[in-house]
């Protein structure tokens, strides 16, 4: 702790100019500005620091509005926490009496050095399941909290700890673990609901299908299918009302039990608010037919309804016993202690300039980590939902090499589950095209399961026989897309050889998401494939060595030409994911659980016969 001394007690004069501040400096204007001044620019700071720091983060934040997931609300929870911190940014009458910047840095610090260690490190520990998992937005609220704290001061950070802590509402991985549990449960009610509102309000008619999505709507004699979907179950809305709700019950006065009964109210009110808003399409197709109810209104309805249904229940808030606090200022900016003699109080945060610099500084370094995660897009959405489809759904081959699968591999399902495949591919090089060329194939394992976690127990050590051969160099590569895999390179008597490359990634897999191991290796190849390592390819060495030149130049060889070859594969698995994802809005693909010849909501369909459903999503 430390004490103020007066300097008339040393013997020194109060007026001794400092060393330090000159008369009329910087320091001396912020000393003379405003209160209201100097915080709007510690917060212009502050939130400068939160965008430079995760801009990119919050980029695909936003563009998770756009998406028919019940993801799409998640974009709001900055929003609804900067409005948390406006409601709290005066001091309450009961806030703690902390006023020491030691303290504040003890604990600020190692906040900000956290989310710096998360973004920096983990991505290569943790490979493509850094962005599945969406842990850079786990981090964003330890870094909100650590700026805060060096910022304002510990006792502010403690005011705003709801606004602060409201910020993991945005983190994507409890939704997509809670909910897919529950979605097809949500699907199966709205799917029963929606046929019992239609006894009493005919305006469409069930079509026997695998698991009853599908409706016909007659317009003008000529009727249309229209398929529900699992984004259309009304779970979007529940959720966007979650998110909504939980952030008024922080500021609203009553007990928590009513709390959470208006709570569950509103969840109720939300799944019947999408009932009438799917009767309302139907409806709409019939009376102004497909284009109107399917292009124009669909996309807007949802919206308008969860608007309303949010609305209702704000309104009858006084039913539940519950009322808005009044937001009452209870004093100014707190000041630590007065100076004797002066008749001002002195700042929470007297040194702001150097408290500014150090978040700048942890900004910016973030801030580089976080523009690094766009890699990700190659291989996930802004959801953290993967972009790959499973190999064996999906063969991919780089440009010029052709696949064909030679082996199954039966006895590892104990080891990595019953749901899990082993297929064993080779690639052979074509006639031409391409920038790779080769004399000889290359053999390619893929292990593909529902359990990722089967990976770690089970690596490739203990599914391949290496005894007699002698390890020369492990090494970690960034093949790309953020994907962080693993190259082994043995040799053996008689100029034997065998270079290993690695990685996991994870696929979709209908609805699903599975996991994927894929083992590239090249058995006594000769070498003399010199490439070039494609731009942001890097491969690190862990443990041993090999070169370009001498006895270890063919495994060297090998090596850039797996690491190359494994780049070039993902890219051309992002694409087929990429043309399978453009081909949802034409009339050919199939919705999970659906006929075939589904078609995705929004294209403007024909009307001719085996023209599959329009697919119904939203909230």
């Amino acid at each position: 702790m430390t004490q103020l001394v007066d300097a008339s007690e040393l013997g020194f004069s109060a007026g001794w100019p400092s060393p330090v501040h000159r008369p009329g400096g910087s320091r001396e204007r912020w000393d003379a500005a405003r209160p209201q001044t100097r915080t709007a620019a510690k917060l212009t700071v502050l939130l400068g620091a939160i965008v430079c720091a995760y801009g990119y983060s919050l980029t695909t934040l936003v563009q998770t509005a756009t998406m028919q997931t019940p993801l799409a609300y998640i974009s709001l929870v900055p929003l609804i926490a900067l409005g948390l911190a406006a409601m709290h940014a005066h001091p309450g009458r009961t806030e703690p009496a902390i006023h020491d910047r030691q303290l504040d840095y003890i604990i600020g610090l190692p906040l900000v050095g956290t989310a710096i260690a998360i973004n920096l490190l983990l991505p290569s520990r943790f490979s493509a399941m850094f962005w599945v998992w969406r842990i850079d937005l786990l981090s964003l609220p330890i870094f909100v909290a650590g700026a805060v704290t060096i910022i304002f001061g510990l006792r502010v950070a403690w005011r705003q700890k709801l606004a602060i802590a409201y910020l993991l509402l945005a983190w994507p991985w409890p939704y997509t673990t809670v909910l897919l549990r529950v979605l097809n449960a949500s699907t199966t009610t709205t799917l029963a609901g929606l046929r019992l509102v239609l006894r009493v309000v005919p305006v469409a008619t069930p079509v026997a299908s695998g698991d009853g999505s599908v409706f016909q709507v007659v317009h003008g004699g000529r009727p249309f299918p229209v398929s529900v979907v699992s984004a259309c179950s009304g779970i979007n809305g529940i959720v966007g009302f979650l998110l909504v709700g939980v952030a008024f019950s922080a500021i609203v006065r009553g007990p928590r039990i009513r709390k959470g009964v208006w709570l569950a109210s509103g969840m109720v009110l939300l799944w019947l608010v999408n009932l009438a808003r799917l009767t309302f399409i139907f409806w709409a197709g019939r009376m102004w037919g497909e284009g109107v109810a399917i292009n124009v209104l669909h996309p807007l309805v949802g919206m308008v309804t969860f608007s309303l249904g949010v609305l209702v229940m704000l309104l009858v808030m006084g039913l539940f016993g519950l009322s808005i606090k009044p937001v009452t200022p209870d004093g100014a900016i707190p000041t630590v202690r007065s100076d004797p003699g002066s008749g001002r109080g002195r700042q929470a945060v007297p040194k702001v300039f150097g408290a500014i610099a150090v978040v700048v500084v942890a900004a910016v370094v973030l801030g580089l980590a976080d523009n690094a995660l766009r890699s990700y897009d190659l291989v996930a959405n802004a959801a953290g939902e993967p972009k790959l489809l499973a190999f064996q759904a999906s063969p991919a081959t780089p440009a010029g090499w052709s696949v064909r699968e030679t082996e199954t591999i039966d006895w590892a399902k104990p080891l990595f589950g019953d749901d899990s495949t082993w297929i064993r591919y080779l690639f052979y090089p074509g006639a031409g095209g391409g920038n790779l060329h080769a004399a000889y194939g290359v053999t390619a394992d893929v292990i593909d399961t529902s359990d990722g976690a089967t990976f770690s127990a089970y690596g490739v050590e203990a599914c391949y026989q290496f005894h007699g051969w002698l390890l020369q160099d492990v090494a970690q590569v960034n093949v790309g897309g953020g994907i962080t895999g693993q190259t082994l390179s043995f040799s053996a008597p008689d100029k034997q050889s065998w270079s290993v490359l690695y990685w996991i990634v994870p696929v979709k897999a209908g609805q699903d998401t599975h996991y994927e191991r894929f083992v590239l290796y090249l058995l006594n190849a000769p070498g003399g494939t010199h490439v070039q390592l494609p731009p942001g390819v890097r491969i690190t060495n862990l443990a041993g060595t090999i070169a370009d030149r001498g006895q270890t130049a063919v495994l060297a060889q090998n090596r850039a030409f797996l690491v190359t070859f494994a780049h070039e594969l993902i890219v051309e698995q992002s694409q087929r994911a990429d043309t399978a994802q453009t081909h949802l809005a034409s009339p050919t693909i199939t919705d999970r659980g659906g006929p075939a010849g589904s078609a995705a909501l929004g294209v403007p369909a024909d009307n001719s016969p085996g023209r599959g459903p329009n697919l119904l999503s939203g909230s």
